[in-house]
Order: C-alpha cells, then sequence, then structure tokens
C-alpha cells in the first residue's frame, strides 16, 4: 500500500503514463484480493457439536464441522482458529480448498479445570487468499455458555458408605420381590408364573408363591458448608466426592437426593435426575459463614458430607 501510495504521488508529479498503469495494476490488484477474499468467506457456516455432559478436568471430543454453502463456487486457503483457556495453543484449522456444498470434519478436545459456568471459546474464520497480502478475519463465533459438572472420580472401598450397598431390600408385606414370603392354596385369578409345582405335587393341590415387597435404596446426600477460610481445592475435592456418590448411587439403582442449605432436589432415579443433582453441584459456591441444613424426611438412609473434611488429593479406589 506504501508503495502504490508513491508511485501515485510519482505518476501525478511527472505525468509518465507508465507510472500511472503500475498505479492502475497495483489499485486492481488490490481490489481482486479483497473481492476474492470475500468471495472465499461468503456462505461459509460452522457448527460445532459437543458432549452432552462436560466434567471438569476431564477431555471433552468436539468436532468442528466447516460447510461451504455456495452452490457453484469454492472457498480456498481457508484457517479456522479457536481461543483455548489460558495457557493452551489454539488449534488450527487449514482447509486448502473447500468445495461447493462441501463441508470438512475437525475433532479435537477442550478440557475446563473447574466446575459451573463456563463459555466456549469463538471460533474465527481466516483467509489470506488470493495473494496474501491481506488477512480478512471473521468476528468471534459459536461461543456459546456451557455448564461444566464436578469432576467424578473413581471412589476407594472405605469412601462408599453402606447406605449405598447395591440391591432392592425387603419390606414386611406382600409384592412383586424375588424372595419367597409365603405358600398358600391357588385362588382364580392369580398369576399361574407363581404355581409352586413340587409343593402342589406333594400336597395334591395347587399351591401358589406369596413374595416379599421390595424397595430400593433410599438415599440422602446432605452437604453441609464450608468453614470460613478453607481452601477451594479442599472444597472442590468434597464437592466431587458427593458427585461421585451420586454417580454411584445411580449406577445401582437407587433413589438419590441431593440437600443443601440452599434447597434439594426430590428422590429420583436415572441420568436425567443425576443430570439435576450434578447441575446443583456445579453451580454450588461456598458462602462466607455456614448456614443449616434443612433435615430431609425420614425416609431411607443419609449421607452426610462437611465440604471442608480433609480428603487425600486424588481417588485411588476402582
Amino acid at each position: 500500500m506504501g508503495a502504490t501510495m508513491a508511485i501515485g504521488l510519482a505518476a501525478i508529479n511527472t505525468g509518465n503514463n507508465l507510472l500511472y498503469l503500475i498505479v492502475a495494476m497495483l489499485l486492481s490488484v488490490m481490489a481482486v484480493s479483497g473481492a476474492l477474499s470475500e468471495q472465499t468467506m461468503r456462505r461459509v457456516q460452522l457448527r460445532r457439536d459437543g458432549p452432552p455432559r462436560l466434567f471438569a478436568g476431564s477431555p471433552a471430543p468436539f468436532t468442528l464441522w466447516v460447510h461451504n454453502g455456495k452452490r457453484r463456487l469454492a472457498s480456498y486457503a481457508l484457517h479456522v482458529t479457536e481461543d483455548r483457556p489460558p495457557g493452551k495453543p489454539a488449534p488450527r484449522q487449514f482447509l486448502l480448498k473447500l468445495g461447493p456444498q462441501e463441508r470438512e470434519a475437525c475433532r479435537y478436545t477442550l478440557t475446563f479445570p473447574r466446575r459451573g459456568r463456563h463459555r466456549l471459546p469463538g471460533l474465527r474464520l481466516l483467509t489470506r487468499f488470493p495473494f496474501g497480502l491481506f488477512a480478512k478475519v471473521s468476528r468471534p463465533l459459536l461461543a456459546e455458555p456451557v455448564l461444566v459438572f464436578p469432576a467424578l472420580h473413581p471412589l476407594a472401598p472405605d469412601e462408599i458408605p453402606a447406605a449405598l450397598d447395591p440391591g432392592p431390600r425387603d419390606r414386611d408385606r406382600r409384592g412383586q420381590g424375588a424372595n419367597l414370603r409365603n405358600l398358600r392354596p391357588y385362588r382364580p385369578g392369580d398369576d399361574p408364573r407363581l404355581l409352586h409345582w413340587k409343593t402342589s405335587a406333594k400336597a395334591g393341590d395347587l399351591m401358589v408363591k406369596e413374595l416379599e415387597d421390595e424397595e430400593l435404596p433410599r438415599v440422602s446426600l446432605l452437604v453441609e458448608d464450608p468453614a470460613p477460610g478453607t481452601p477451594s481445592d479442599l472444597v472442590e475435592r468434597n464437592v466431587s466426592l458427593v458427585a461421585s456418590l451420586a454417580a454411584l448411587a445411580t449406577r445401582r439403582g437407587a433413589q438419590v437426593r441431593l440437600v443443601t442449605a440452599e434447597g434439594g432436589t426430590a428422590l429420583g432415579q436415572g441420568q436425567a435426575h443425576l443430570d439435576r443433582i450434578l447441575e446443583r453441584l456445579a453451580l454450588y459456591q461456598a458462602p462466607a459463614a455456614p448456614r443449616p441444613v434443612p433435615a430431609p424426611e425420614r425416609t431411607g438412609r443419609t449421607v452426610r458430607i462437611r465440604l471442608d473434611a480433609p480428603r487425600p488429593p486424588a481417588a485411588r479406589g476402582v
């Protein structure tokens, strides 16, 4: 640009036609460069697919799709950059040519060191096509907010409370469990699958099994606020412990409830209920002073976790 301006001034001062031609050629190169780079960037769309759940400290796989929405024209020399968390290099994807209606995938991982709300690094499209004189860069794209759950760790055997013992518990009444409660004569309407054939053959009459009623374990996780001055790393380890206990109880089929000073969840099962518990833990903020925790309903068992209780730096269980 400086050379073009200098030659333009020289052409005006001297009136030399050759200098005018050189200036015109340089200006046309810049105009063509701007037009072609604009055409390369036009209708290029980005889409990022990630995992449904993000956990602190765990690498999360992402897939970046670059799609050329133009019907007839290709895009050339496209760079895709993304700013990672501090201290990490920015991944760079270079596409030499992206044909019309063509799309390319780029796979990479991101790691969020802490739980809570974060924002995904914005993506930028960059091209120096065709001459490399100018770089055209897009504004940040796809900088969506995400919620990062607490880290889940394997638990050592001494970290698993008895309240999380697997399997249903018998109740002192008839039901549809697996354990035998009683034998009685068959009555019309009884399920034929409950016939006890050995006893029926001995008694000379049809005998039906009565089964014990069973209920799944009910576990309430009571989370107590840490004392003032508790190191944040210790609080994070204990929050991760609560999340790991909730995940383990869910895998074992228990009904789980989280109770904190801010309130609690209802008893529930399944991945959707576990996600609600992990969301509460992800957004937990230690207060300036401990708050009283409301007592849960007297159903099932209770596991009490203090967020300032000393924990080992890392779990070594399986």
